[in-house]
């Protein structure tokens, strides 16, 4: 099979994620790209570049997969015949009607609808997360309401019937059956798991999200540093994604630079070693459809502490009794407490085996089932 894959974004999750499908589908996956910046030029702008790309280059194709950030509706009526009738599928990493505003932006009621208009466009649509498609379908009654008249009807019944549910895929073979065991409750026994923390020099924390308002870095920020007031020791791990917002950290590294193992972005051999140092890895986002990096950590055997309300209860442990969420800043500052201080919560627990099925090895092949399901094959 034949596929085009759209990215009007190539950066970030959904760089990791277009190259992933490639490299592991058993199908013959072609990519157009644009690099990941003017995101809202991308919305209104990148259909018609596609569009071009694909008439000129790939006539023939037989399925085109496009992400959250090309206006589909847009592409298909650009296509000439018979490419406008391929197949297309749309996979949503966010939607503009859920997520949250920077300080610097104002309401723009036009990058949701284009949302709702390429799903609409789309014959398939799927979603990274059920969180995020159940979150999705409910906003679409509101966000239609805004409209004075000529509201369309019944678009969540429509994309309710359409659209379906893969996570995003992590790098890494699965681990075998063996490698974790369940959380047993109480203090850990040094047997039944890896080391606790890993490194005798102490507890490492990791970050390993963008730096941007979305994911809270401040609130991290905020939380170490009142642990470091108490007494605690740990070591950090500042890594991701700075995007220009070195500032945010500029106080943990004034005041606990001494502490700090690595900061900002590194590469992927040297990204991978320093998962593996990790024992923490807290997410402070305010807005996670599925949380690639804490995946990623997650497989490679670290804790997580994470916001409830997220994606992360619907994602992580079915099987884990472990204390792993939290409400807001006071209840992250007590969890983490309470981890460095070697209190109940303990670390040996079976998520590194709950994040197997994002490795691409099982991932792709359901990729590529949905694939021939659309061709009918």
């Amino acid at each position: 099979m034949r596929i085009a894959f759209l990215e009007p974004y190539d950066g970030g999750s959904h760089r990791s994620f277009r190259e992933g499908l490639t490299a592991h589908s058993r199908h013959e996956i072609r990519s157009w790209t644009l690099p990941p910046r003017f995101w809202k030029w991308r919305m209104r702008g990148a259909a018609p570049w596609f569009a071009d790309r694909l008439r000129e280059e790939a006539p023939d194709c037989d399925l085109l997969l496009a992400t959250d950030f090309l206006n589909a509706a847009d592409l298909r009526g650009l296509l000439p015949r018979p490419l406008d009738r391929a197949p297309l599928l749309l996979y949503m990493h966010e939607n503009q009607l859920t997520y949250p505003l920077s300080p610097d932006e104002a309401f723009d009621f036009h990058f949701g609808f284009t949302n709702i208009v390429s799903c609409l466009a789309a014959d398939r649509v799927v979603f990274n997360s059920e969180y995020h498609r159940t979150l999705f379908l409910d906003a679409l009654p509101d966000y239609l309401a805004r409209m004075p008249e000529a509201v369309p009807k019944g678009i969540r019944e429509r994309l309710a019937a359409r659209s379906g549910v893969l996570p995003v895929g992590i790098a890494g073979p699965p681990h075998p059956a063996e490698a974790f065991a369940p959380y047993l409750g109480g203090r850990c026994d040094a047997g039944l798991g890896p080391g606790w923390p890993r490194d005798r020099g102490g507890h490492v924390i990791l970050w390993n999200h963008r730096w941007e308002f979305d994911k809270r870095p401040e609130m991290f920020a905020s939380a170490l540093l009142r642990l470091a007031e108490r007494g605690r020791d740990f070591r950090l791990l500042l890594l991701g994604e700075p995007r220009q917002q070195e500032s945010v950290f500029a106080p943990l590294r004034d005041r606990l630079g001494g502490r700090i193992l690595a900061w900002g972005e590194q590469g992927r051999a040297r990204y991978r070693e320093l998962l593996a140092q990790a024992d923490i890895v807290v997410s402070c986002a305010a807005q996670e459809y599925f949380g690639i990096s804490v995946a990623e950590a997650v497989h490679a055997g670290c804790y997580p502490v994470l916001p409830r309300d997220q994606a992360y209860p619907s994602l992580y442990g079915a099987r884990c009794r472990g204390r792993h969420l939290y409400d807001d800043e006071e209840g992250l500052v007590t969890l983490l407490d309470a981890l460095l201080t070697g209190d109940a919560c303990g670390h040996v627990c079976s998520l590194p085996l709950d994040a197997d099925a994002f490795c691409w090895e099982r991932l792709a092949p359901r990729f590529d089932d949905l694939f021939e399901e659309m061709l009918g094959r």
